[in-house]
């Protein structure tokens, strides 16, 4: 009988461990799209207010992470390249920090990592009108501003090629 139980409670173990695994590609797309972003404003590190009615026209990648984040700062490579190579084609690739530390925590850290698109202080509010549950997590904009795609995970740039060619189509 004991044996019996050890081999349950070894199994749920296994099987625990399996489901908590992150998935191969390392992001989940979740379902849904078509509808607005929520309007946001947040600062950049020199403390100046961003908003999300100037990037209106451009697809936007709006990249929540923080500097404690290992998947978050697996993906920075890939968010700096994508954006080096599709700025010119009208997308924005935007960083919203979720560090409690604000500037302080963020800004040496961008310095270090030489990133090279727009890092913004995601407030506690743009994070609950975004539904920031977990880190990262990255919603795709249209030139609209209507969300194409959201993520959950580390993206890889074959996933956000995948997901933003589509939306550079002229108007």
């Amino acid at each position: 009988m004991k044996a019996r139980w050890l081999y349950l409670f070894l199994l749920a173990v296994v099987l625990g461990w399996l489901a908590s695994r992150p998935t191969s590609n390392g992001f989940m797309r979740l379902p849904g799209g078509g509808f607005p972003a929520p309007d946001w404003a947040m600062t950049n590190l020199a403390g100046q207010t961003v908003r999300s009615s100037e990037f209106l026209g451009k697809v936007v990648v709006l990249n929540f992470w923080a500097t404690w984040c290992p998947p978050c700062r697996r993906e920075l490579p890939e968010l700096n390249a994508f954006h080096t190579s599709r700025e010119t084609n009208g997308v924005m690739v935007i960083g919203a920090a979720t560090d409690e530390g604000g500037a302080t925590t963020v800004q040496p850290f961008v310095k270090r990592h030489e990133l090279n698109y727009p890092i913004l202080l995601a407030n506690p509010e743009v994070q609950q009108a975004f539904s920031i549950s977990q880190l990262p997590t990255t919603w795709i904009l249209d030139r609209h501003g209507r969300v194409a795609a959201r993520y959950l995970g580390a993206l890889t740039a074959r996933e956000l090629d995948r997901a933003v060619t589509p939306l550079l189509a002229p108007p």
